[in-house]
Formats: C-alpha cells, structure tokens, sequence
C-alpha cells in the first residue's frame, strides 16, 4: 500500500516562512540528540563483527589504540548519519523560529544555544511539520515577508562563527568554517579570510576605513612643519628598520588598508636598496651623497635627498658571529605563518654562516628552555633537527627566555658579532610585566657587546611598539617576515646588514640657512627624532648601520618667499646669507664598532647637487620621493594629499630603473592596490 503522506520537508521548502514556534525548535534538537544517543547506544552494546580481535583478522593497519578499522565502521556510520541529519534539524529550526534583534555596536560571536530537552523519536519531526500546514502557514506570510536581520544567541560553538560588522545594519548569520582562536582574533573577532573581508567599509569621502587587526603600534603625530628662522637645527637617528613596509604590503595584499599608525614613512623608503657610492675603508663606513630636487607634489618647495651606504667587508674580513636563536613557541605560533614559517627562514639564515660562527636555541613558551647548546653552525643536520623538533603550545614568558639566551651569549662570547635574534609573534604577556624595566635590560646588555635584532612572525598578536623598543634598546633592526620571499631578502640577500654592524650611533643633524629656506619638514623619523644636543653627547643611543645597508632620510623645504607661516609682525629682519650660498650643512655623527668616543662627518648642501627637474636627480631620488608620497597618502597625512595614486604609481615607474630582485615592480603593484582600497577623492 502506498503512503500518500506528503513529504514534510517539501512542505516546507515550498512555503513562506512562519511564525516562531518553540515546539519547532525543541522538536528539531530532540531529533537530533535522538539520533545522536541512538548512536551511542549501539556503539556501547558492541557490534556482531570487528569487536573481538580474537575471532578473524579485520585490518592490517591498526588505529586509534588497538581499534581496527572494521571496530569503528558502525559507529562512524551512525555518527555521519547523525552529521547529515542535524544541519536538517538546525536548518528547520533556522525557518521556523526566526527573531530579529537590534544590530551590535561592533562585531559579536552569536552561536545557537543548546538546551536540554527529553530524547525523542525522530518522527516528531515529520508530526510538527505536518501540523504545520500550508493554510496556516500562508496566514502567517504578510508579517514574515521581509524578517528583520538577527543574530542568534549562544553559549558556545566554537565551530558556527557570526559576525556583524561595525556601523552598518546587521545581515543576515552567515555560518563561516571553524578557525583557530588567533586566525579569528587577527581581525577583532572576524575569521581570516571569511566575512572579515567583506567588514571593510568606505567613508563619506571614499576612503575605507582600517580593519582592527588585534596588532599593536606606538601612536605618534605626524612631523610638522618648522620655521627655519624659529628653529633652524633638526637632529635625529638613523632608522634601518623595513618592518613597516612588509606589514603594509601584507595588509593591502590581503585587502585591508594599513592603521596609520602602522605606516612608519622612513621605514617603507629604506626598505628598498639604492645606489649610493660605497664608502672606500672601514675606517671611514659610509660617506653621504647629497640632492636637492622639485617636489612632485607641491610646485613651491624642494626635496633635500640624504642617503648613505655602508661599508661592505670582504668576506675574508669578517668576523666571527655568535648567534642565540630566541624564539617564541607559545600557543599563539603556532599558524602557517609563524612558528613554520620561522623555522624555514632560520634554515636560510643557517646556509649564510661560516663554520667558524655559533648557532644556539632557546625557546620560551610558559617557561623558558635551552634546546641547542652553542654549536658550530657547520653542524646543520644538528641545528636544523633541533629547529624541527619545536612545537608551539603554551602562553609566553619572554622576558625568562630573553635572559637565558643573553647567557648564552655571554657564555659563547666572540670577538666579532655577539647577537640574540628573536623571533616572535609579538605577544610578552608572562614575565617581566614593566615594559620600560625590560629595555633597561636590553639596554644594559647591550652595553656589554651582545645586541638584539627582532623578527616579527604572523598576524593578531603583533605588539610592534614592544618590538620596536627592544630593538632599539638592543642596537639591533627589527625586520617583520610575512611570507617565505621576505625571509630570503632578510636573511640571505640583506645578511650581513642584518648581522654585521660597522657603524654604531649613528645621527644625523642638518642646520637651514633661514636666508634661503623659510620652512622645512622631516618627512618620517617620527619616532628617531634626538634634541640638539644629544648629538654631541655620546652617551646617547642611536641607530647602528650594518655592512651594506642604504639609509635614506627626505626633508620638503621651502625657499624664502614661499612659506606658508607669516612673519613675525614684530620680528627682526629676515637673516642674511653673509655672503653663503649654503642651502643647509649636514653633521653626522658614528662611532665605530667597540668604541666609545664617535667620529663626525661634515659636508655642506650647495647649489651643486640642485636640479631643476626631479628627472635630473635620477631614478634613485625619483622612486625614494614616490614611496614617501605613497606613505603619506596611504597614512591620510596632510601632506600631498593632491598627489593622486596615478601620479604616485607614474612617478614609482619613472624611477623603477634596474631592479634587481623585483622589489620596485612589486611596490607599483602595491600603488595600484591602494588605489582600489582608497580611491582619489572625487
């Protein structure tokens, strides 16, 4: 006899949505914990075949702590029946028992709650749905016709993730795949790469607004603009970090746009080599080549171009290194782009050494452990077996691991570099809680020769600002490593600027002529900036140049007559040139490694190194200026805000030239990302 009975789950396709019922909603979880608890059962009274071992052989491969593979082909049936059904449970309770509530003020995790309810048949399903008839529900269809968006409410359900973006109306839940605490914390709660991305929104003026990233950066204002006659001296540190520049790249490779804060001006400049004239010894480590050239995007001032380039030794010349690897094995590494990540670009860094140098490891992650004592680095089946033997897990306790490896170093001390390498997600929420008493023992161990250099791994725990000071305090360079290729650039084709320093303390101090310059302004240096006369004080800290290196610092000035501030009414009468032709006189001051007294270098700016066309000054002067007007933009400055990305990505290709290794293609690449991200105000 045929069952006429209609098909409940057609019914229901078919018709309008209807009303909330709390019946639905209990019967749609009993069914499911029915199926469920059913499965248990027949798990627990054991099968007719595969559950004694002793009566036939069922598989060769033996899994699961001596349960073969025929012992669990029952229960895995059940338990995919139960998978299969309870999405049909969940989606029946989804149409049946919709509310709409009022959209949070920022993005909130909503998961179905579970409640208890007495183990029913699986045919209250088909009742319920029965009942629930067609007549009633069209009844019902005018007030369902266009629901209101909502979240569910939850306890907990690691593996259905909603999220409603901040300052738009709530859409609808969207169910995204289960992700890791950290993968789903990097974007303020959002998962990567599922409806985070679509959480990005423009603003009145067309700009889209930054996602939060969970990453921390030092807040700092902008340089602002100096009046030459006021304050004619400007003194600062040379600054060879490019942590800025590949965070950035990441993010609007990614599709998000850079916090301003994020974006450190010298940092996207000097991540790129430039051909300045190398020094000729080691006595005398770099020497400064001078431009001064038209802005691109103002018509009424010039760009004062500094770049130097360090000393390159000889191979044969340099000295040994003694290396401790300090690296972050805590429960938040542990993502593609972290603790594996680090290990492959360690294992590049391993292939650079010489036999004569040292290699040790200590991790920290709770506590801290050495894991390779000093070895020599020729042994790399040792050190690399050593690497691979790390796991993440745990919280982080960096300031225990810091001093452990500083006595490492100690212990392995060697009359050429002594330097600890960390590498870290970021996160010190364990151990020394005083971030300042931290730098002072940086600080203090740098004083005794061994020096710190920071690698930044992955995304959502970044503390940049702590990263950033360690490596100051510790005269190291703080580099970030997103991907595979930046780990080659770091530690391969930028290795002896990473590891060999031949400049310490290096400053940089440019007194203006107020004759001939009314108004200047230190593009980037933010967080370099030295009062006047600590460049002459040599106990005061600064950046260090290693073998290699190209540092590039820009300045916009303003000739007389130009200005943007008025005179003084009651002012004294402009300076006069005293018969000087000087735009500017550079100072600058280093010491060389392992000493304490520093050395000065002086050179004035003339009409000789000004070009009337920024083409003249060549590709070099072009593309430093390109980059610098792209951080500006990409940072909202207010200064050359009228240079459009075109202009930008023009004036990037103008001075592509060479290109060795890509990096300049890359960055237009980079320009026309912006350009989607941020269109030019209309």
């Amino acid at each position: 006899m045929t069952d006429h009975r209609p098909d409940p789950f057609e019914i229901l396709g078919q018709s309008p949505v209807p009303k909330p019922r709390a019946s639905a909603k209990a019967a749609a979880l009993a069914a499911a914990r029915a199926v469920y608890e059913e499965a248990e059962a027949k798990k627990n009274a054991g099968s007719t075949q595969g559950s004694n071992r002793g009566r036939r052989h069922m598989s060769i491969k033996e899994i699961l702590k001596g349960l073969s593979i025929m012992d669990i082909r029952i229960p895995l049936g059940t338990t995919a029946v139960a998978l299969l059904l309870l999405p049909l449970g969940y989606q029946l309770y989804s149409t049946t028992a919709m509310t709409s509530v009022q959209a949070p003020p920022r993005p909130q995790i909503a998961t179905p709650a579970v409640e208890p309810v007495s183990p029913r048949a699986r045919e209250e399903v088909a009742d319920i749905a029965v009942q629930q008839a067609p007549a009633e529900v069209a009844a019902d269809s005018d007030a369902l016709a266009a629901p209101e968006p909502m979240l569910l409410e939850s306890e907990a359900a690691p593996d259905m993730r909603m999220v409603a973006p901040q300052s738009m109306p709530a859409p609808a839940p969207a169910i995204t795949p289960s992700l890791s605490a950290v993968q789903t914390e990097a974007y303020g709660g959002a998962p990567v790469g599922g409806l985070a991305k679509q959480s990005v929104f423009a603003d009145e003026a067309g700009r889209m607004a930054p996602l939060p990233s969970g990453d921390e950066f030092t807040s700092f204002d902008e340089q602002r603009l100096k009046v030459a006659a006021e304050e004619p001296v400007s003194t600062f540190s040379i600054d060879v970090d490019t942590a800025s520049y590949s965070y950035a790249r990441r993010m609007l490779e990614d599709g998000y746009v850079p916090e301003p804060d994020a974006v450190r001006i010298e940092e996207l400049i000097n991540y790129f080599p430039y051909d300045y004239p190398a020094a000729p010894s080691a006595e005398v480590p770099f020497q400064p080549t001078l431009k001064v050239f038209p802005t691109p995007w103002n018509d009424k001032t010039q760009i004062l171009s500094i770049g130097i380039r360090g000393y390159e030794p000889p191979a044969e010349a340099i000295a040994p290194s003694n290396l401790v690897f300090l690296i972050d094995t805590s429960g938040s590494m542990d993502e593609p782009d972290k603790l594996p990540l680090l290990k492959r670009s360690f294992a590049l860094l391993l292939d650079q050494l010489s036999e004569k140098d040292t290699v040790s490891i200590v991790a920290y992650a709770g506590s801290a452990g050495v894991v390779l004592d000093p070895t020599a680095a020729s042994e790399k089946a040792k050190i690399l077996s050593a690497l691979d033997e790390l796991g993440a897990g745990g919280s982080t306790a960096g300031a225990d691991g810091i001093e452990l490896a500083y006595r490492l170093a100690e212990e392995g001390k060697t009359s050429g570099t002594n330097r600890v390498i960390l590498a870290t997600d970021g996160d010190f929420n364990v151990g020394i809680d005083d971030p300042d008493a931290l730098k002072q023992f940086i600080a203090k161990k740098r004083q005794s020769g061994i020096s710190l250099s920071v690698l930044g791994f992955g995304r959502g725990n970044l503390d940049d600002a702590t990263m950033q000071a360690l490596a100051q305090n510790g005269n190291g360079n703080a580099s970030y490593i997103s991907n595979f290729a930046e780990a080659k650039k770091v530690l391969v084709e930028e290795v002896g600027g990473t590891l060999h320093t031949i400049a310490q303390d290096v400053k940089i101090q440019v007194e203006f002529n107020p004759a001939l310059v009314s108004e200047y302004r230190l593009i980037g240096y933010e967080t370099r900036h030295l009062e006047r006369e600590d460049f002459n004080n040599d106990a005061v800290d600064a950046g260090d140049i290693g073998a290699g290196h190209t540092v590039t610092a820009l300045y916009e000035i303003t000739p007389v007559g130009a200005g943007q501030v008025d005179p003084l009414r009651y002012g004294t009468d402009a300076a006069t040139t005293g018969g000087s032709d000087e735009i500017a006189f550079l100072k600058m001051r280093y010491k060389l490694p392992g000493e304490s007294v520093s050395q000065l270098i002086e050179q004035p700016v003339t009409p000789e190194v000004t070009y009337d066309d920024i083409a003249l000054a060549g590709s070099d002067a072009q593309f430093a200026t390109a980059v610098a007007a792209f951080g500006q933009k990409l940072k909202g400055s207010v200064y050359g805000a009228d240079m459009t990305w075109a202009e930008i990505e023009a004036l990037a290709k103008a001075g592509r030239g060479e290109d060795e290794g890509g990096y300049r293609a890359e960055f237009i690449r980079l320009v026309q990302d912006a350009a989607l991200l941020e269109p030019d105000a209309r």
